[in-house]
């Protein structure tokens, strides 16, 4: 499919629907720039007025839902866009605009009906306030500082307690929900996404996009344990024995759980901090998934024996390499209840790119947006492995990232990033029945090849890429890595960041082979088992758009970020030691970036003699693990096990070791 295609066909389904131009434009806010919080800023002006949340989820996501009377109002966070988008669900029509300045990543409806976005590039979360004409852009209140990268959101049991994950800072932070005021700070893994609380209100579990597990957090005040881990690996694909090794996994993006709508008290709700109340909560609904149930969608990988060198990325003689699984995990006894993968055959069909997912209660159905192959997928949610029992699905437009569910109506609310529209699934009709909402205009910041780019970036299941149904952003997702290191033909090679990385970066390769992008992405489709995309000498085709994106996706922005004092004092002494001649880590890699040499860097085994090229140390804190086969797990470990072959740094004391890896984190 050619660029320009995609927006032929978007044209055409605009028209198709009834356009955009007979319809009156939304009101629009001019951007936000609301205040830093400070105690009682957060608070609403207009109180008991407005869109009020539809469910006790308290959880976000792309798409939130709220509701005026009888009608379903959908909050989209439109990244492209940078705005809050209110639409009428049920009328199908966009009704305002909220223009935020920056991008948004998830949106949440509080209880009283403000309503918070993760500002993910601007590390802040920004609260706003509904009118009470839902057709009225909302009013920015406070901004509320962040750990680098807020994406998503959930609140307690009692709504009292924001919770955020920051992906970069690896971070989850607590928040007063009516004040905005800072309650906690927590360290987690790497790349932490989706997070929820439990029934009990007493944990959150939160899912990880790399690392094959789940963070419990205890959110009790006198918890001993803040944080541990549940296992999501598993056996691999035929004849599992107690001694085959377990998959590793990636795309931990979504996490849902088993949910029941509670009717509410007799005459009124209960109050909360501040006069406010909560809002309705929905009829009660039959409960056909046992409660206390999680479910982590993510895709398990089989990397290959780092020993063996394989003609590609991953062991020759495993039948896929990558397999779509939705564990089951009991969150009472904090256990995952999927004990193995299945073997699917072929390459289409499978969700290799999970990114939201919801239960529904009326149906006992698991609702999975598949971002590779622009599906949304009804799995039966009582399965122990939801994945192997699908009951239907919907085409949706390309780039769904969002899903939200209406349990009363029975309808399903996707928003589909890459066209920029909201979709409607009818989940009581027989058929797969779908409603198509058309978005007000392409975007003025969005740049098509760019855009074209990104669609194919997240392509699953095409030949030209890969032969068993990977996309680049199986192994990049979010443009980062997959923390793996995978057998290939050259030796055990770890996965290496893009985001921020790629331009002005050549020689690629860990070798430093490929003297410009173009030739290294030619030759990883080549080990991928693609055929690979069309070229053309002037430019304009899907090779150029896929280039193009990859020189310019989002990086981290660690500007403004919050961070402690003592990180601050550390990492100001461990800059006077990166660029210390003693040391000598500037040498290779002045500002962080790399000086487009190769190094022999290795001291012992298979690879000592050989030449590497210098990686960038952009974004390194986010990087683990370390070296190109992941031999170190943390920055400490190599700067302790360099042997003088790689800078001058065994000699450090341990305080200036952490001095030295707090300023690296900076880079």
């Amino acid at each position: 499919m050619k660029k320009t295609s995609l927006w032929v066909a978007v044209s055409i389904l605009a028209a198709a629907c009834g356009g955009t131009a007979t319809v009156a434009p939304p009101p629009v806010a001019k951007p936000l720039v609301a205040p830093v919080a400070k105690v009682s800023v957060c608070e609403r002006t207009r109180p008991n007025t407005g869109p009020v949340r539809l469910d006790t989820r308290r959880q976000s996501g792309v798409v939130a839902l709220a509701k005026v009377g009888d009608s379903t109002i959908a909050y989209v966070a439109d990244s492209d866009d940078e705005s809050l988008q209110t639409y009428d669900v049920d009328a199908g029509k966009l009704l305002a605009v909220t223009r935020l300045g920056a991008a948004p990543e998830h949106v949440l409806v509080l209880s009283d009906g403000r309503v918070a976005v993760t500002m993910r590039n601007q590390n802040r979360v920004q609260l706003l306030e509904p009118h009470a004409d839902a057709a009225q852009p909302l009013t920015g209140l406070c901004s509320l500082r962040t750990p680098a990268e807020p994406v998503a959101m959930a609140l307690t049991v009692d709504d009292s307690t924001l919770l955020v994950t920051s992906a970069f800072a690896h971070k989850l932070t607590g928040y007063n929900s009516l004040t905005g005021a800072k309650r906690f700070i927590q360290n987690l893994p790497r790349e932490p996404r989706a997070v929820l609380v439990d029934d009990d209100g007493q944990r959150a579990f939160v899912a990880h996009v790399i690392g094959g597990h789940v963070s419990v957090v205890d959110l009790a005040e006198n918890a001993t344990e803040p944080v541990r881990q549940i296992d999501m690996r598993v056996p691999k694909l035929f004849g599992t024995t107690n001694n085959d090794p377990l998959r590793s996994s990636c795309q931990g993006f979504a996490l849902a759980k088993s949910f029941m709508t509670r009717k509410p008290a007799a005459a009124t709700h209960p109050a909360l901090p501040g006069g406010h109340h909560a809002a309705a909560t929905s009829p009660a609904l039959a409960l056909k998934v046992p409660s206390g149930r999680l479910f982590v969608p993510r895709v398990t990988i089989e990397g290959g024996d780092a020993t063996q060198r394989t003609e590609g990325y991953g062991g020759d003689s495993v039948r896929q390499i990558e397999e779509p699984i939705v564990t089951v995990v009991d969150s009472l006894a904090e256990r995952n209840m999927t004990r193995t993968v299945s073997d699917i055959a072929g390459t289409s069909g499978r969700c290799l790119l999970p990114r939201a997912a919801v239960v529904s209660g009326n149906s006992g159905s698991l609702l999975l947006t598949c971002l590779g192959s622009d599906t949304v997928v009804e799995l039966d949610a009582g399965a122990l492995d939801p994945s192997q029992s699908q009951r239907r699905q919907w085409p949706v437009p390309a780039g769904p990232t969002g899903l939200a569910l209406d349990d009363n109506k029975g309808n399903a609310v996707v928003w589909s990033q890459f066209e920029r529209r909201l979709s409607v699934l009818d989940l009581n009709s027989k058929e797969s029945q779908i409603t198509t909402v058309v978005a007000p205009r392409l975007s003025k910041h969005q740049d098509k090849a760019w855009a074209w780019g990104r669609a194919l970036f997240h392509r699953t299941g095409d030949s030209r890429i890969s032969g068993d149904g990977r996309a680049c952003a199986s192994c990049h997702p979010d443009g980062r890595e997959d923390a793996l290191t995978w057998s290939t033909p050259v030796g055990p090679r770890q996965t290496i960041m893009l985001a921020g990385r790629v331009t002005g970066n050549a020689p690629y390769s860990w070798l430093g082979t490929h003297k410009n992008l173009k030739e290294h992405v030619t030759r990883t489709f080549q080990r991928l088992g693609g055929s690979g995309l069309n070229d053309h000498p002037k430019g304009d085709s899907d090779f150029d758009a896929l280039l193009h994106y990859v020189s310019h996706m989002p990086a981290p922005n660690l500007k403004g970020a919050l961070v402690s004092r003592r990180q601050v004092k550390l990492a100001k002494r461990g800059k006077a030691l990166f660029y210390g001649e003693e040391q000598g880590c500037s040498g290779c890699h002045r500002d962080g970036g790399a000086d487009a040499k190769q190094h022999d860097v290795v001291a012992l085994g298979s690879d000592a003699g050989v030449a590497f090229n210098t990686p960038s140390l952009r974004f390194v804190g986010g990087t683990a693990p370390y070296f190109h086969d992941g031999r170190y797990a943390t920055l400490q470990d190599m700067l302790r096990a360099t042997d003088s072959k790689m800078g001058h740094t065994m000699q450090l004391s341990y305080r200036d070791t952490q001095a030295l890896v707090a300023f690296m984190e900076t880079l």
